[in-house]
C-alpha cells in the first residue's frame, strides 16, 4: 500500500469516526454520504479503534477513587470521602454523576431509626431525582431551612423532603416558612410558633444531615438566590468578614469560623448546631467551588464529602499552595 494509499485510508477513518461517534450518523448514512459502501464504513471504524485514533472512555459514578479519597481526607481531616469521576468541561454531566454516586452512598448508610436533615440547592436536587426505593423503615426527614417560593425546584425544600420519605418508606416534617425574611425580628416571631419549634426540636436530635455548599460570587449564585435581600450594606458586611461560601444561607470565612451578621432574617438551622451532628454530608460539585468546600472542612461543618475528582484535586492544589 502506498503513502497516499494510507494516508487517504487515515483521512477517511477520521471523517467516518467523526461522523459516526460525534454527529450520531448512522453507518448506511454515512455510507451514501461518502459514496462508500456501508461493509467500508464498519471497517474503517473497526480500524479507527485498533489504531487508537477512537478511543472510548466510560465514566461510571459508582467507581470511587478511594486513592484520592484517603489523600483527601489524610490532608484535610475529613472522616470520609467519595470521588467520583470527572468529565472535563461537563458542569452539568459532573453534577448529575455526583448525585448518582451520593445518592447510592446515603441508601447505603442511612438506617432505620436515622433523623435526617435535609439542605437545598442544585445539589441536593440531584441526589433526590437518583435515589431508588428502599426497604428502610423509620427514618424522620426534617428541613434544615425554610424555602424559597415560587424559582427553581433546586431550593423548594419541602419537596426533597417529600421525595426523600417517599423512597426510604419515612416520616416527613415540613417548615412552612420562607427562607428568609427582612430583618431577624420577624425571623423571631415566625420560629416562636408552634410548628416552628416542632422542627427546631427535632434539629437537636439529628443523626445526619445532608446539605450543599454554596459559594460567595455576587454577580451568579448568590444575587440568583438573594435577590430582594443584597442590598450593599449587606454585601459589605459579607466582604468585610472574608466570606467564602454558606451552608443553607449561613455564611462562614476562609478559616470556617461563622459570619454572624452576614444575611439577616435566615430561617434555617445555626451553624453551631450544624457542628453538633453527628455525620454532616455535603454533596458538592465544581472547581469553583473547591474553596468554599475546603473552608466549610477547616471548620469542622462537614464530616463526609461527596464531590468529583476535579473538584477533589482543585482542594489539594489550594492546600499545596498554601504550604509553599
Amino acid at each position: 500500500m502506498t503513502k497516499n494509499t494510507l494516508r487517504e485510508e487515515l483521512r477517511q477513518m477520521i471523517a467516518v469516526a467523526n461522523l459516526y461517534y460525534k454527529d450520531g450518523c448512522a453507518q448506511q448514512e454515512i455510507a451514501t454520504a461518502m459514496g462508500i459502501s456501508r461493509p467500508t464504513v464498519s471497517r474503517l471504524l473497526a480500524r479507527a479503534r485498533e489504531e487508537r485514533i477512537v478511543t472510548i472512555s466510560i465514566v461510571d459514578p459508582f467507581n470511587n477513587n478511594q486513592v484520592l479519597a484517603d489523600q483527601l481526607c489524610l490532608e484535610t481531616g475529613l472522616t470520609e470521602a467519595v470521588i467520583t469521576p470527572a468529565v472535563p468541561n461537563s458542569p452539568e454531566l459532573n453534577l448529575r454523576l455526583v448525585g448518582i454516586s451520593a445518592a447510592r452512598f446515603i441508601e447505603k448508610n442511612i438506617k432505620a431509626q436515622d433523623i435526617v436533615g435535609i439542605g437545598w440547592g442544585r445539589s441536593l436536587f440531584s441526589v433526590a431525582q437518583s435515589l431508588e426505593p428502599q426497604l428502610t423503615k423509620s427514618v424522620t426527614f426534617v428541613p434544615l431551612n425554610g424555602g424559597l417560593g415560587q424559582i427553581s425546584p433546586h431550593f423548594q425544600v419541602n419537596e426533597l423532603i417529600r421525595v426523600f420519605s417517599k423512597y426510604f418508606n419515612g416520616k416527613s416534617h415540613q417548615l412552612f416558612l420562607p427562607a428568609i425574611v427582612e430583618d431577624n425580628e420577624t425571623k423571631n416571631i415566625l420560629m416562636d410558633s408552634a410548628d416552628s419549634k416542632t422542627i427546631t426540636a427535632i434539629w437537636g436530635q439529628l443523626t445526619t444531615a445532608l446539605i450543599g455548599i454554596g459559594t460567595v460570587d455576587f454577580e451568579t449564585e448568590l444575587n440568583m438566590l438573594f435577590v430582594n435581600y443584597l442590598n450593599m450594606e449587606t454585601r459589605q458586611r459579607l466582604i468585610e468578614a472574608n466570606a467564602v461560601g454558606d451552608v443553607c444561607m449561613q455564611f462562614y470565612d476562609e478559616k470556617g469560623n461563622f459570619v454572624h451578621d452576614g444575611l439577616r432574617g435566615v430561617i434555617g438551622i445555626p451553624l453551631e448546631q450544624l457542628l453538633k451532628v453527628p455525620n454532616v454530608i455535603a454533596i458538592s460539585s465544581g472547581v469553583n467551588k473547591a474553596q468554599a468546600i475546603l473552608s466549610a472542612i477547616k471548620g469542622k461543618i462537614i464530616k463526609t464529602l461527596i464531590t468529583d475528582d476535579l473538584t477533589a484535586q482543585a482542594i489539594l492544589t489550594i492546600l499545596k499552595e498554601a504550604k509553599k
